[in-house]
């Protein structure tokens, strides 16, 4: 199957908007914790401010998850971008880091959609086709990344915050661009039936009693949904203090961080593009447990060797086990779970992520702030020590 075929209906949406929003993405988000510490942020505060984020898109994203078998994916796709598009040229004026903090919560507190981009993908695609097109879905948009991230690096050791600013205005027009292509070109995959409003609230205030999603749930789906918080845990150290280690620990400018990420990119869509037509055909908890292994194994390094050679190797690897891990976690969930109850599965598989990432804010940050070594360290012993469960299963099959 050609990438050309993977570029219609509701795929090829996805990739296209995935493809804009990465356009400022990159321009930006490598460099959020050094705009918040150029507007005065410490360390620690930088941990919280992430843990923030993450506790306001899981208190909106459970009953997000709800709201997308109810009310339909792309009403939920719709409200949520918009919302996002409008908050980008906010993130251009705030003067100092608490103003910062309050747009970033706002921010991700319109992720609360997250569930359903999930879902209409799953919705979208064959069963025979979900762990290539979970994997091509998350390549392909990174393609800006090749380019883009020492751009923003530039314009702000070159302009400081007017660079932060003008990056974030450029995203913020890019922004309004992808809400207007889904309303245009998604097309809703589930029939949406009217629900009396009393029922819509009981569900909703039910869904933040996420816990009880766990009873019942395969065995298998458990574990890949806990997993979610350990790896969103770990993945603090690299994508929240990842520029303050290299720009501190190892040396080198915002431009070359960006050249980092666009290297880690690089190898990242090429293994991914190879990976695609043949991940399905590797057993779930193989590929799963090389993911992890990755993930490990760059965590150990960067914490020990402090070098730019180490740091740009780790993000490769890194990268790679990230997209594997997440690529066949959210493949499981489809071939586990009915299509009526993906979206409330994935608003609880998000919920534990984002859970993952409040523990992860303050106490990887914490642990940053007194050694940035031991963060990266303990974010690889958590992944291995996950992992671990999956040997004898790999074993077996070889």
């Amino acid at each position: 199957m050609g990438i050309s075929a993977w570029l219609r209906g509701n795929v090829g949406a996805m990739i296209v908007s995935w493809f804009l929003f990465a356009i400022s993405g990159s321009l930006t988000t490598p460099y959020l914790s050094k705009y918040l510490q150029l507007l005065g942020a410490s360390e620690v505060e930088i941990g919280v401010v992430r843990a923030l984020s993450s506790l306001a898109v899981m208190l909106t994203i459970l009953p997000g998850g709800v709201l997308t078998d109810v009310i339909g994916r792309k009403r939920s796709i719709i409200v949520g971008t918009w919302g996002i598009a409008v908050v980008q040229f906010l993130y251009a004026v705030v003067t100092d880091w608490r103003q910062f903090a309050v747009v970033y919560v706002v921010d991700w507190a319109l992720h609360f959609y997250q569930p359903a981009l999930t879902a209409i993908l799953l919705d979208s695609l064959p069963p025979e086709k979900r762990g290539a097109g979970m994997m091509l879905t998350s390549v392909l948009p990174q393609v800006p990344w090749l380019i883009l991230p020492p751009v923003g690096g530039y314009l702000l050791d070159h302009f400081g915050l007017w660079g932060m600013r003008l990056s974030f205005i450029i995203s913020g027009i890019i922004s309004v661009t992808v809400a207007v292509l889904r309303m245009k070109a998604l097309q809703e995959t589930i029939s949406v039936k009217p629900v009396p409003r009393e029922q819509l609230v009981r569900e909703i205030l039910g869904a933040y009693m996420f816990w009880r999603g766990l009873n019942g749930m395969p065995r298998f789906v458990l574990y890949v949904t806990l997993l979610g918080a350990v790896q969103s845990f770990s993945s603090v150290a690299m994508q929240t203090f990842g520029v303050l280690y290299a720009t501190t620990a190892v040396g080198v400018d915002n431009t070359a961080w960006g050249i980092i990420q666009s290297a880690a990119t690089a190898v990242g869509i090429v293994f991914g593009l190879v990976l695609t037509p043949v991940i399905d055909k590797a057993p779930r908890t193989t590929a799963l447990f090389s993911g992890l292994l990755l993930i490990a194994v760059g965590y150990f390094l960067v914490s020990a060797w402090a070098s730019a050679v180490a740091l740009t190797t780790a993000a490769i690897i890194l990268g790679i086990g990230a997209e594997v891990a997440m690529s066949i976690r959210r493949a499981i969930v489809g071939d586990y779970i009915t299509p009526e109850n993906r979206g409330r599965v994935m608003g609880l598989t998000l919920a534990l992520e984002y859970i993952g990432s409040i523990l992860g804010g303050v106490i990887v940050g914490y642990v940053y702030s007194v050694s940035p070594r031991l963060s990266f360290a303990v974010s690889g012993f958590l992944i291995a020590l996950w992992a671990a469960p999956l040997v004898k299963t790999v074993l077996r099959g070889l």
